[in-house]
C-alpha cells in the first residue's frame, strides 16, 4: 500500500516560497478547498511532477513548458526555478522524493527550458539511493501507465465512456491501463516468455529432424517454414508498433483539433468572408461599369417632353393604319365564309340550307364595292413600317426608362456597399481574435494531418490483417510438418526434441488460458464491485447495477434487464467513479486517490452520496474542490471521523496562493 505523508512545494506555480501539506498516516479523507484560479490543478500537477517529471494543462494531454511553472513573483524577484518534495510510505518503507528545477550554471536570466536543469533525489529512510535503484523503486510503487487511476482530473472522467467504443484509441489505452493496474501483464509476460521458449524448442526439433536421414527433408522444410513464420511475425510486430505510433499521433492530433477548434472556425469564417467580399466587389464593379455606360446617355433626359409628344403622335398614326389593316383582314375573312356558303348552299355558321333568293342577295352584297373594306395601299404599308421604326428608335431614347434603370443600379450599388462594409467589419473582428493565436498556420493544417493519419492507419491495419492471415496459414503448415515428424520420431534425439517441444507447448497453453480465465475473473469482480458502488451512489431506484464489456466499459442496467443506451454526463461521471473504486478494490497495486473537482456535473443528492462513498474508493483520498462544489458542513457531517484534514488555498495576489490548514480540521 502506497500512502502520501506530505507534499512540499516551493515556488511551484502560484505557491510562492516553501509550503507544506501534511497528510495523515491513518485511513481517511483530506479535503483541500480553493476557489477557481487558486491552484487546485497545480497541486495535482505537483504530485505528477514529483513522480514523473511532467506537468499537464487542464483537460489536455499536452505537457506544459516547465519554465512557465515557476512562481512569477519569485521570478521577478530573481529567484528562478522550483522544487517539489513528496514524502510517502510504501509497505512500511518511508521514502522522500525530491525533484527540483534549477538554473544552469552560467545562466543569469533563464528564458527557456534549456536554461534549466532537473535534479531528482530519492531517500529511503536517511539514505539517498542510486539513480538506477531510484527509477526502479518509483516504477514499482507508482507506474506512470496506471497513474490515471490515482491522480485524475474530475473533468476528464468522461473519457471512460470511450471504453464502450471498440474502435476508439482512447478506450484502447484506458483498457491497457486497467489491465496493468489489475496485474494482467504478469500473466501476459509469462505467456510471452513461454511462447518464445516454444519457438526455441521448435527450432531444435527441426535441427534434430535434419540430422536423421528419413526426416531430413521434412526437417529442412520445417526450418524454412519457421524462418518464414518469424519473418512475418517480425513484420507484424513492426506494423503493430507503427499502428500504435499512428494511434498516438492520431490522439495528439485529436487533442490539437479540440484545442484549435475555435481557431479553425475563425479561419474558416475569415476565408468565407474574404471570398464573399471579393464576389461582392466584383458585382459592385460590374454595376458601376453598367452605370457608366448608361450615364453616357444622360443627355437624352433633356428631350424627354419632346419625345413623349412625338410618341403620342406616332401612336395615333400607327393606330389608324393598324385599324384599317385589321378591318380589311376581318372583312376578307367574312367574305371568304360567305363565298363558302354560296358554293355549298349551306350557312357556314348554323349549317342551315340557304334558299336561292338569299344566295342571290349575298352575291350582290359581296360584289358591291361600296360595302367592301379596302386594304392598305403600298404607300400606307411603307408608312406604317416607317412609323413603327421611328417609335422603336424614340423608345430607346425614353428618359423615364433610363432613369428607372439608373435608380435600380444605384440601389444595387448601395446594397452591395453596405454588405461589403458589414463583412469587412466582421472580418476585422475575426482578425483581432486571431491576432492572439500563436500558430494559425498549424490550426489550419491540423485537419489535413488528421485525414492523412487516418489513411495511414487504414493502410497499416490492412497490412496487419494480411500478415496475420499469412501467419495463421504458416502455423498450420508447421503443425502439419510437426505431425509428420511425430510419426517418425522413434526413440532417439528427435523423440526427445519432440517431447520437450510438446511439454513447452502445454505450458504455453496453460499461460494462454490462464490469461483469459484471469481476465474473465477480474471482469466479474470489477463488475460486481462497481455495481455495488454505483447502486450506493445512484439516486435512481430503477437502476439495478452495471454490466461490463470486453474493454471494461460499464453499461447501466435497468431492473427490467434492459441496458440504458443513452445516459447523461452526470451519470457518466458516476459510472466512471464506480469503475475507479472497483479497480482500487481489485488491484494488486494499492495507493491514494487524488481527485481534482470530481463533483462538477452532479446534482446535490449525488454529491452527498458520493461524499459518503469516498472512504470506500481508497484507504487514502485527497479531494481538491472549489468552495460550494460540495457543502462544507454537510461534508464534515457525512464523513465524520474519516475526514482527517482540511486545507484552504488563500489568495494573497493573482500570482501568490498560501496553503492554510483549517482550524479544528484534525480528527
Amino acid at each position: 500500500m502506497l500512502r502520501f505523508l506530505s507534499l512540499t512545494v516551493e515556488d511551484f506555480g502560484p505557491y510562492k516560497s516553501r509550503q507544506t501539506i501534511d497528510f495523515t498516516s491513518d485511513d481517511g479523507v483530506t479535503i483541500i478547498w480553493g476557489n477557481n484560479g487558486r491552484g487546485k490543478t497545480t497541486l495535482l500537477n505537483a504530485f505528477r511532477y514529483a513522480l514523473f517529471g511532467k506537468v499537464y494543462g487542464r483537460n489536455t494531454k499536452i505537457q506544459h513548458s516547465l519554465q512557465k511553472i515557476s512562481n512569477w513573483e519569485s521570478f521577478d524577484e530573481g529567484k528562478y526555478g522550483f522544487k517539489v518534495i513528496l514524502k510517502m510510505d510504501s509497505d512500511g518503507v518511508v521514502y522522500e522524493l525530491t525533484r527540483q528545477y534549477t538554473v544552469r550554471p552560467g545562466v543569469s536570466i533563464p528564458l527557456s527550458d534549456n536554461d534549466y536543469k532537473e535534479d531528482v533525489f530519492l531517500k529511503r529512510g536517511t539514505t539517498i539511493v542510486s539513480p538506477e535503484e531510484r527509477d526502479h523503486i518509483l516504477k514499482s510503487i507508482m507506474p506512470e501507465q496506471v497513474s490515471r487511476f490515482f491522480l485524475f482530473d474530475g473533468e476528464l472522467l468522461g473519457e471512460y465512456e470511450e471504453l464502450l467504443n471498440d474502435e476508439n484509441s482512447i478506450g484502447h489505452k484506458i483498457k491497457e491501463s486497467i489491465e496493468r493496474i489489475l496485474g494482467v501483464p504478469v500473466l501476459i509476460n509469462g505467456f510471452t516468455d513461454t511462447k518464445a521458449a516454444l519457438k526455441e524448442y521448435q527450432n531444435r526439433l527441426s535441427k534434430a529432424a535434419q540430422k536423421a536421414q528419413n526426416t531430413q527433408i521434412i526437417g529442412s522444410l520445417l526450418e524454412a517454414k519457421q524462418a518464414e513464420l518469424k519473418s512475418h511475425e517480425d513484420d507484424c510486430i513492426s506494423l503493430k508498433k507503427r499502428l500504435e505510433e499512428l494511434q498516438n499521433e492520431k490522439q495528439k492530433i485529436e487533442d490539437e483539433m479540440k484545442r484549435t477548434e475555435r481557431t479553425r472556425e475563425l479561419l474558416n469564417q475569415q476565408k468565407r468572408l474574404k471570398e464573399a467580399i471579393e464576389k461582392k466587389e466584383e458585382a459592385k464593379k460590374a454595376k458601376l461599369q453598367e452605370m457608366k455606360s448608361l450615364t453616357k446617355k444622360a443627355w437624352q433626359g433633356m428631350l424627354g417632353t419632346r419625345i413623349n409628344d412625338l410618341m403620342v403622335q406616332l401612336d395615333g398614326e400607327i393606330a389608324e393604319l393598324e385599324t384599317k389593316k385589321t378591318k380589311y383582314v376581318i372583312s376578307q375573312q367574312i367574305v371568304d365564309e360567305l363565298k363558302k356558303g354560296i358554293n355549298t348552299g349551306r350557312c357556314p355558321v348554323c349549317d342551315q340550307t340557304l334558299d336561292i333568293s338569299l344566295i342571290n342577295r349575298l352575291n350582290d352584297k359581296i360584289n358591291n364595292p361600296s360595302t367592301a373594306f379596302g386594304s392598305l395601299t403600298a404607300e400606307e404599308e411603307n408608312k406604317l413600317i416607317e412609323l413603327q421604326g421611328r417609335k422603336a428608335q424614340l423608345k430607346k431614347l425614353n428618359a423615364s426608362d433610363l432613369k428607372a434603370q439608373i435608380k435600380s443600379i444605384e440601389d444595387s450599388i448601395a446594397d452591395l456597399t453596405v454588405e461589403i462594409s458589414d463583412a469587412e467589419q466582421e472580418l476585422d473582428a475575426i482578425v483581432k481574435q486571431l491576432s492572439g493565436v500563436e500558430d494559425t498556420a498549424r490550426a489550419s493544417s491540423v485537419t489535413n494531418d488528421f485525414a492523412k493519419c487516418i489513411q495511414k492507419i487504414s493502410v497499416v491495419e490492412e497490412g496487419i490483417k494480411k500478415e496475420e492471415e499469412i501467419i495463421t496459414k504458416t502455423i498450420n503448415e508447421i503443425r502439419g510438418l510437426e505431425e509428420k515428424l511425430k510419426k517418425q520420431a522413434g526413440s532417439g534425439e528427435l523423440a526427445k526434441a519432440e517431447k520437450r517441444k510438446e511439454f513447452c507447448e502445454k505450458i504455453k497453453d496453460i499461460f494462454e488460458k490462464g490469461v483469459d480465465l484471469y481476465r474473465d475473473s477480474l471482469k466479474q469482480k470489477v463488475e460486481r464491485d462497481a455495481s455495488n458502488i454505483f447502486v450506493n451512489i445512484s439516486n435512481e431506484p430503477d437502476y439495478s447495477g452495471l454490466k461490463i464489456n470486453e474493454n471494461y466499459g460499464l453499461y447501466i442496467a435497468h431492473k427490467s434487464g434492459r441496458i440504458i443506451e443513452i445516459r447523461s454526463s452526470g451519470y457518466e461521471h458516476i459510472v466512471a467513479l464506480s469503475l475507479i473504486g472497483a479497480l482500487h478494490k481489485n488491484a494488486p497495486l494499492q495507493g491514494p486517490v487524488i481527485m481534482d473537482s470530481p463533483f462538477g456535473r452532479l446534482d446535490p443528492e449525488h454529491k452527498r452520496k458520493i461524499t459518503a462513498s469516498l472512504p470506500i474508493l481508497s484507504e487514502q483520498v485527497i479531494l481538491l474542490v472549489y468552495i460550494d462544489e460540495i457543502d462544507e458542513q454537510l461534508a464534515r457531517k457525512i464523513l465524520g471521523s474519516t475526514l482527517k484534514h482540511e486545507y484552504e488555498l488563500c489568495r494573497i495576489s493573482a500570482m501568490h496562493t498560501e496553503i492554510k490548514k483549517m482550524i479544528g480540521s484534525d480528527n
